[in-house]
This record gives C-alpha cells, structure tokens and sequence, in this order.
C-alpha cells in the first residue's frame, strides 16, 4: 500500500515537471519571438512602406490603364453603335430610295397608263368621244346642282319639243305672224294653257317669247282634218321643262292654238359686236347675248338656226376664238345642240355647259327667205316631165339615190313638187343613157317619219351609182 502511493506520488511528480518544462519551453518561445519582433519591425515596416509606394504607382497605372480600357470599350461600344445607326441608316435610306423607287414607278406606271388612255382616247370613235362628254356633263351637272337655283336647274334640262307654227297652206312660218301651232304633226288644244305654256313653246322653237295666243278652227278643211296630239299643257315658269301635258284630250278643234312668236334669240355679231343681218358673212353666234358651244353642233343645226335668222339656208360653220374679248366676255349659254332635221323644232339643246370659249361657233348664212327643197322631174332629154308621167327626180341639179327612200320620201318629194295627193309610184334605175349618167348625185339617205318634208333629212354627200337613181311619179 505505501509502496503504491510512493509510485503515485512519483508519476505525479514526473507529470508535474513535464508540464512545467513544456510551459516554460512556451514561455520562452513567446519571449523569443517578441525579442525577434522588435528587432524585425523596423525593416519590416520599411519594407512595407517601400512596398507600398512602389505599388502605389503601379497600381495608380494599372487604374489609369482600366480607365483607358474602359474608354477604349466604350469609344469601341460608341463606334459598334454608330457602325449600327450607319448599318441602320444605309438600310434605311435603301429602303427609301426603294419607296422612291416603286413610287416613281408607280407614278410612271400611271403616267404611262394615262398616256395608254389618251392614245386609245384618241383612237377610239365618236361614239366614245360621245360618253366621254356625257360622262363629263354629268359630272359637272352633279356638281352645280347643289348651287342651282331652280330656275338654273330648270335650264340646265334638256330643251326638246316637236313644235312647229305653219301658216294656212301648211308652209312653215319663221314667227313674227301668227300660225297654227302642231306638235308632232296634230294641234294643240288650249285647255289649261298660259302664257306661261306660250313663252315656253316659242322658246322652244327658238323665239325669244310669245306675244299672243288664241284658239279656234281657223284654217278650215287643213285644220280640222289633222288630230288633236296634245292636250292640258301646264307650265309653272316660261321653261319648257317645267311644263307637263298629256296626249290625250276631250276636244274639238274650235279649241285648237294659234300662237304668234317673236324675237329669235339667235344672232350673229361682226368683231365690234354689230349684228350681221342680210349678208352673206360670217359672224359669232350668240343665243341670249351668250355664245354657242360647238358639242354635237352639224349642219342639220346651221340651216335650222340660220332659217330662224330668217335667212335661206347654212353656207358653212366652224369653231373657234377670233373675237378677243368681244367674244370672251360674254356667257356660253348653249351646248349640245342636237338637230334631227334642219328646222329647230327637231333641234335639242342644253343651256348649261363644259366648253371653252375656243369652242365658239362661228357661222355664215346665205341671205333670203326660206323656200321649198329644188326638187324637180325631169325626162330622157332633160326637159320638166309631163304631169302624171314618170321623170327622172332631181335635186339642186343632180339625182337622188335611192339609199333609205321610202313611200314616206316619195309622198313629202310629190308634195313639195306640188302634187297634194303625194306619191304614185316609185323605182330605180339608170333609163336615162347618158343625160343622166352626166349628172352629179347630190342627196343621199332620205329618211322621212311622215309624208311631210319637214319629217326627212338626208346627206349630200353619197356612196351610189347611178343605177340607183330614184325614178318618180306622182299623182296628178
């Protein structure tokens, strides 16, 4: 037992010592490293320092570098923009000068589609020269009518009405006396007519107005056989247009119209505004101190207005602007003068317009008064053929051709020769040799809608032989 406790007491011993050497062994480390950091600290911090400033200025050139680099990125940065805005732009300005590009195409493209329309306009024939003036008309209507006045509107309508004044033998009269007025060939009865329907009619057939009208069955057994063709004409202004009638009646020929007419409308001016009257001149044609459009104007509508001038017949017309301004000054008060036959009361016209003044008509009248067509019969040695005897007919001096000669034709040819109970027969053929042969053909397509001339119109020119040649006997 002591001898265990003496070998304890001995280990505790040998631990104790160990731990104090190794504690004093720390110890002594601790206070050598101290003494070799005292001893260091002044290098170290010299060195540290030194250390420092030479970093210092590397590192300041190393941010100087950064900063040069960062630059550098960013001029790059700005140069890859701008490279993009130029890429941008160039792309920009190619697809604008690609817009201007197809637009000139385009506009070229219509340009020369334009140019396609004026040369097929140009090419193409009167009929499309025709709806192309109506298809302008139209639109020039469509445009004024909201500006219109009524009266304006009422103008501006086609003027046409079949009216015609005839003295007792039928003959028609140029107004300024009184006549029997016809429409369409019949009387008129003057139920619910005015003054108003008088100035309308006469203005129609070209008068300036109506100074007087009356009815009854004045003209006897050529009056009273002719029918009753218009009836209740009621007019609400001295225009035609607003006019209304109706072909049916309930009267009698006591009621039938006689109209007298004065004033033409029509008149043809010399270059200092004098009017032309008994002369053969040319003049400007004017209609209620306006000039005249030359749309649709040919010689059918010449002969009518130089007879309502009371002259014999249209030497020539033409167009165009040779008044200054005696002629520009003025309004264009007539267009689209349409003429069937060569008397105005077959005539239509328009008094709203779209001309030009270089559209004007001049025209030139050959002096006189009004006569019957120069038909004659003639026989084989040129002589006026026997009455009731078959003759060679005649016009001006030539022959007719047979082109569009009807019974109609052969009746209004026989009564105009004379011969009231018209036509009896009627062929063609060259029977003459050469008294007929020598001749000239100077009429051409006579269309007649009635046995009256007034009804027909014809050409002068002709495509014919004389193997054509009407051959005419009337009823004696």
């Amino acid at each position: 037992m002591r001898k265990t406790l003496c070998i304890q007491l001995l280990v505790l011993l040998a631990i104790q010592r160990f731990t104090d050497g190794k504690a004093f062994e720390e110890s002594e480390n601790e206070i050598e490293e101290e003494e070799e950091m005292e001893k260091r600290d002044p290098e170290e911090e010299y060195y540290q320092e030194e250390f420092i400033e030479k970093r210092e200025p590397q590192d300041e050139a190393l941010d100087f570098d950064d900063e040069i680099e960062v630059e550098k990125r960013e001029e790059d940065s700005e140069h890859v923009v701008a490279e993009e805005n130029e890429e941008k732009r160039a792309d920009n300005s190619e697809d604008a000068a690609t817009e201007e590009k197809e637009e000139k195409r385009e506009d070229n493209s219509e340009e020369a589609a334009a140019e396609e329309k004026e040369e097929k306009r140009e090419d193409n024939s009167e009929d499309a020269a025709t709806e192309e003036k109506e298809e302008k008309r139209e639109d020039s209507e469509e445009n004024a009518s909201s500006e219109n006045t009524e009266v304006e509107n009422l103008e501006a309508r086609t003027v046409q009405a079949q009216f015609t004044l005839v003295d007792y033998r039928g003959r028609r009269i140029n107004g300024q006396r009184e006549g029997l007025l016809l429409f369409r060939g019949g009387t008129v009865c003057d139920d619910h007519f005015s003054l108003n329907s008088a100035h309308a009619i006469c203005r129609t057939m070209g008068f300036a107005h109506a100074t007087r009208y009356r009815n009854g069955l004045v003209y006897g057994s050529f009056q009273s056989r002719k029918a009753i063709t218009l009836d209740d004409v009621i007019c609400s202004s001295s225009h035609w247009a607003s006019c209304r009638s109706t072909s049916h009646h309930n009267c009698v020929h006591s009621e039938d119209i006689l109209l007298t007419c004065t004033g033409t409308g029509f008149k043809l001016l010399n270059s200092h505004g004098s009017v032309i009257s008994g002369v053969r001149r040319e003049g400007l044609l004017t209609y209620q101190h306006g000039t005249v459009c030359d749309d649709y104007f040919n010689y059918n509508a010449a002969h009518a207005i130089c007879r309502l001038m009371g002259f014999a017949y249209a030497a020539r017309w033409r167009h165009g602007q040779f008044y200054g301004t005696q002629q520009t000054h003025r309004r264009i008060n007539m267009d689209d003068v349409r003429c069937g036959h060569s008397y105005w009361n077959y005539c239509s016209y328009r008094t709203s317009h779209n001309c030009n003044h270089y559209e004007d008509v001049f025209l030139t009248c050959q002096p006189g008064t009004t006569h019957r067509p120069r038909f004659t019969l003639v026989d084989w040695q040129g002589h006026t053929a026997a009455r009731g005897c078959e003759g060679l007919l005649l016009f001006a001096g030539g022959t007719v051709c047979d082109d569009y000669f009807n019974w109609n034709s052969a009746h209004a040819i026989c009564k105009v020769l004379g011969y009231p109970r018209g036509a009896l027969r009627y062929r063609n053929g060259n029977a003459y040799g050469s008294m007929q042969t020598r001749k000239s053909i100077t009429m051409d397509d006579v269309r007649c809608s009635s046995s009256t001339w007034s009804s027909c119109h014809y050409h002068s020119y002709h495509n014919c032989g004389h193997h054509e040649d009407v051959l005419l006997t009337c009823r004696p």
